[in-house]
């Protein structure tokens, strides 16, 4: 759901971005602006600014930005609409209750919360009672009272209809039972789906529970499936939570990192051995969702799965979503086929820590386990893999990074890795100069988009011979389509936090390093960079071409074609010094 842009205005200007910042740092004058030390990294020095002119945040030490609502959905680890209802409280406004969401269907949701919440109590109860197996079965497994009473473990006696019966005397209907997931219909009426399990309760992150994961505990037990789970329903889809993540969220942050494990058991284990920064994954298989959801809290995830063939190839498709969301995890390899609860009841936390301490880039595990020493083919097929991974880096500095780790760990060129990489590709547009990593690939385009932000009376009379392709930066580029298509953004530039409104969260960091740059700009500057982004273009058209009529000769048309731009590029170049972008581009 997305509130109106009017009443997040209303909102923006009941709340002062000095003043709510204010309430959670010491802020102190600086020039024009406000500093204080940075809450989202360790510093001795105040490189966090806030600016009142444009009710904007910056730290230029880590690189955090954004507005009053960014503030908040970083500080808190919060989500927007989080951040919206908690500004709209501070200032007093009444926020719109959403028709998308109907009355029957709020009655639902909450029915649901209730059934599941008094489901919790129940097995709690049950397991409780003295003399019991399962909790026989918990002492055995070295399970604390502690950790029983964090996580609300509980147990599903042997009876037919218990937890049914009990929810029907608690006044709940038939069909709001029948939708919870927790009940199977058989010819004998409703049976409950869990019995003479030990019962896990799921939290969603701000503590509701909403499913439900089970395991048998007696040894002589063939019913087979060893772990049953709940089933999705309207309060919970596996893929957007995570276990454990409700308790351990103050602890994650703390330590700006998480441990990431498959299991239930091994989350309980590893937190009750101290290593309190812990969450499992619901399945094998981590989701989009679940690392979006992590990277709320922090972007450091060691994985720490079994170390058996299935855990690996978990661990390795875990590695593809991380990337995938921009986080380069770490991973933890155990001694082979054990597992977290394993390792640590032989070894102890200590020998754990020491793991975690050399936990293996993602391309040095997959070196590990695909047996890449073996011999060169097994080499060759890891670095495949890893250039896999190497592919779904957007972060082109980030990318380069890792393809100079890469290959002095495989003992490859870069070139090489470039090559495979530009194969795999298929793209038109190439990396130039691709081992100069110590340039800044975007460098000229930041400079013309925040001269266009920054300055609008020297480069609006440009915009319109500005095309998109120039950019290859996906954020500057719709940077460019913003501005070309809206007259008055000079306006909204000057507002600041009401300008970042118009883009992604995720974008404040970026253009709020463009507005708070306010180095002069020039005219002839502008013109000389817009000329050079223009060659660039030319130049990666030209070797398109180049590569096409190296396998097609005899193709005229494209010889005529690239001498045309082959002049153009001259012409360019020739005359950057004395004349003007205007003259150059028609």
């Amino acid at each position: 759901m997305r509130y109106d842009q009017n009443l997040l205005d209303d909102i923006r200007s009941a709340n002062s971005i000095v003043d709510v910042i204010g309430d959670y740092l010491p802020l102190k004058r600086s020039g024009a602006n406000y500093s204080a030390p940075c809450p989202f990294h360790s510093e001795t020095k105040a490189s966090f600014m806030v600016s009142p002119r444009l009710q904007i945040f910056k730290c230029f030490g880590c690189g955090k930005g954004g507005n009053v609502f960014t503030f908040l959905m970083e500080y808190e680890k919060i989500t927007f609409n989080e951040a919206v209802k908690k500004l709209a409280d501070r200032a007093g406004i009444k926020l719109p209750s959403f028709e998308e969401i109907s009355p029957e269907k709020k009655s639902l949701y909450n029915s649901l919360y209730s059934i599941y919440e008094m489901a919790m109590r129940y097995y709690q109860k049950n397991l409780m009672k003295k003399d019991n197996p399962g909790l026989a079965y918990l002492k055995s497994r070295n399970i604390s009272d502690k950790s029983i009473n964090t996580f609300k473990l509980g147990l599903a006696l042997e009876t037919f209809s218990g937890l049914y019966n009990h929810l029907q005397e608690k006044g709940f209907s038939r069909k709001v039972l029948a939708k919870s997931g927790l009940f199977t219909s058989t010819s004998n009426g409703e049976r409950d789906k869990f019995f003479n399990r030990i019962i896990f309760p799921v939290f969603s992150a701000d503590g509701k529970v909403i499913a439900f994961g089970s395991r048998i505990f007696r040894e002589e037990d063939d019913r087979g499936a060893k772990y049953l789970n709940s089933p999705e329903n309207p309060i919970y889809q596996k893929r957007k939570h995570l276990y454990g993540l409700y308790q351990t969220k103050s602890s994650i942050i703390k330590k700006d990192s998480v441990l990431l494990v498959e299991g239930n058991v091994d989350l309980i284990k590893v937190w009750q051995y101290g290593l309190t920064h812990v969450v499992a994954s619901l399945g094998t298989s981590l989701t989009e969702e679940q690392a979006k959801l992590i990277s709320r809290y922090t972007k450091n995830i060691f994985i720490l799965y079994d170390s058996d063939s299935a855990g690996n190839e978990a661990a390795a498709r875990a590695i593809s979503t991380c990337i995938e969301n921009n986080i380069y995890p770490k991973l933890v390899m155990l001694p082979p086929n054990s597992d977290p609860d394993d390792f640590l009841e032989a070894q102890g936390s200590e020998a754990l820590e020491e793991l975690i301490d050399k936990a293996n880039t993602f391309y040095n595990f997959i070196y590990k386990i695909r047996l890449a020493h073996k011999n060169p083919d097994q080499k060759r097929k890891a670095i495949n893999e890893v250039i896999d991974y190497l592919l779904l880096i957007n972060d082109l500095v980030q990318r380069e990074m890792y393809i100079q780790e890469c290959a002095e760990f495989f003992k490859v060129s870069e070139t090489s890795i470039y090559r495979s990489l530009q194969s795999k590709q298929k793209q038109s547009w190439k990396t130039k100069n691709p081992l100069n990593l110590k340039v800044d690939p975007y460098h000229e385009e930041k400079e013309v988009i925040r001269q266009i932000l920054i300055s609008p009376h020297l480069c609006q009379d440009y915009l319109d011979d500005l095309e998109i392709d120039y950019f290859t930066h996906p954020l500057i580029r719709k940077l460019i389509t913003f501005v070309k298509t809206n007259e008055d953004y000079p306006e909204l530039v000057k507002k600041g936090a009401q300008f970042l409104d118009e883009f992604d969260p995720e974008d404040a960091q970026f253009i709020t390093d463009l507005l708070f740059n306010e180095t002069p700009a020039s005219r002839e500057g502008f013109e000389k960079m817009v000329v050079g982004l223009q060659i660039k273009k030319l130049n990666v058209d030209l070797q398109a071409l180049n590569e096409y009529i190296i396998t097609h000769p005899d193709n005229e048309e494209k010889i005529k074609e690239k001498e045309a731009i082959q002049r153009k590029i001259n012409q360019l170049k020739k005359h950057v010094k004395g004349g003007t972008v205007k003259k150059l581009l028609s």
